[in-house]
């Protein structure tokens, strides 16, 4: 086997800031490196992230399926996880795969989550000498760079080795470092806690040679493990089935366990719509106001806008705001205005977050979608992606109904959903994508829409 010069070069970038940190913070050593890794595992989630995006859904598992233990997997951006079609933002990188985005927003959703209680500790807990030490500004700022540049050139590397074509989304998952990250609020406190204790029994200049052994020995081991990774991963067997070959089993238990949890039924893949090459008869596309409308109503009740789907954890988790707020008005009935204001506050800045990436979710699933009527059928077509997302003959349409209420028409911006029923597939629950391909949402004038697709059909 042959070492892949690019995996050492990139751990060189962080263990580099590590080294020189060592020598700069003497009996804070531990502690500096501990935030420099933390930097590090901060753009390893961005990099699954990435990853997942380029990831080729070649076995794809439907997590809508699977229960964790008995609660049913409702990821963000669930809508675009139906999208078909690809976006090339470069051409030395693969394209970006619209649909493997529930899976990519998942694991900045979870880092941005787990990272509340690390910025705390280190806050809190981390000593003062250190953030007020000159060099602290340096190793933040370096720290990022080293970071970002390993992130770069792993996924370069990633990318290069074609490793994006064999791997799902869902098999982009280092669980050992992710584990790290989940803990790394408890890691920080150790060591900021023993620091202090070693320097208050013993004093700094007794602390510091012990202290830097450790990090240096903390720095020697990262670097090995990085040489072994670039043996293992990057071997002389260059064939496409043999450059991954150690990545390959746990993605196959992960993806085995994931299929366990889910229903045991025969499920149906869809052939992938196609639309004539004549012009059509007419089109009509989604108001962006209604779209708009449908991104904050769908973060208030956490789903069931367009797919009819309900996010149970992130229901409770609604309800459990509804019921801080009123909780927040004891304090103020009781004079003690500061923690009505930090609730509220709290409450209110995580819905407006949640209502910011919900219309980001509405507005890539529907804003670039046009439905154009044919002679012989209706299609969705996404200008953005330019593939049909999909399609369907007038006579394999029956039940069409207008909504013009609360979800088919968000806030009453006149505009309305036409709703119909398929009869050229399986069920919607029998389908492996379980896609809102019955409607046409959010649409002006959508009796005269049904109308014409009645008439059509022979309806």
């Amino acid at each position: 086997m042959t070492r892949n010069r690019t995996v050492i070069l990139a751990a060189l970038c962080v263990e580099a800031v590590a080294a020189v940190s060592v020598v700069v913070y003497g009996h804070l050593a531990v502690v500096a490196i501990a935030v420099l890794y933390w930097i590090d595992l901060l753009f390893l989630m961005g990099r699954v992230c990435v990853q997942r995006l380029f990831a080729r859904p070649t076995r794809p598992v439907d997590l809508d399926r699977v229960t964790i233990p008995g609660e049913r997997v409702l990821l963000p951006f669930r809508l675009l996880k139906h999208k078909r079609g690809t976006v090339s933002i470069a051409d030395s990188l693969p394209p970006v795969y619209p649909k493997n985005a529930p899976m990519a927003v998942t694991a900045l959703w979870w880092g941005s989550i787990i990272s509340v209680p690390t910025m705390l500790v280190s806050a809190l807990s981390v000593s003062g000498r250190f953030w007020g030490n000159p060099a602290t500004p340096f190793l933040l700022v370096g720290g990022t760079v080293a970071a970002a540049a390993k992130s770069w050139l792993l996924l370069r590397e990633h990318a290069e080795t074609g490793a994006h074509e064999y791997e799902p989304p869902v098999a982009v998952n280092p669980w050992k470092r992710q584990f790290l990250f989940t803990l790394y609020a408890v890691v920080l406190f150790i060591l900021s806690e023993s620091t202090a204790s070693s320097v208050a029994e013993s004093g700094i200049e007794e602390t510091r040679p012990g202290v830097m052994t450790v990090a240096a020995l903390v720095i020697l081991l990262r670097l090995a493990y990085s040489v072994r990774v670039s043996h293992t991963r990057f071997g002389d067997d260059t064939g496409p089935e043999n450059r991954y070959r150690e990545t390959k089993p746990s993605a196959d238990r992960l993806i085995s366990w994931l299929r366990s949890r889910a229903p045991d039924r025969e499920t149906v893949t869809l052939t992938p719509p196609s639309t004539p090459d004549r012009r059509p008869l007419e089109t009509v596309e989604p108001k962006p106001r209604s779209v708009v409308a449908a991104g904050v109503l769908n973060a208030l009740v956490a789903g069931y806008v367009v797919d009819d789907k309900l996010n149970d954890n992130s229901f409770y988790l609604r309800v459990l705001s509804l019921f801080l707020l009123l909780f927040s008005w004891l304090f103020l009935l009781s004079g003690a205005v500061v923690p009505f204001l930090f609730i509220n506050g709290l409450v209110l800045g995580l819905l407006a977050v949640l209502s910011v990436l919900s219309i980001a979710h509405m507005r890539l699933a529907l804003g670039e979608v046009e439905y154009r009527f044919y002679d012989a059928g209706v299609a969705a077509y996404d200008r953005a992606l330019g593939e049909p997302q999909w399609a369907v003959p007038y006579d394999r349409i029956e039940d069409i109904s207008v909504e013009s209420g609360l979800f088919g028409s968000p806030l009453w911006l006149d505009t309305g959903t036409v709703s119909f029923e398929r009869t050229d597939s399986p069920p919607e629950d029998a389908l492996a994508d379980r896609e809102p391909r019955s409607s046409i949402a959010f649409v002006s004038d959508p009796e005269r829409i049904a109308e014409l697709m009645r008439s059509r059909g022979g309806q």
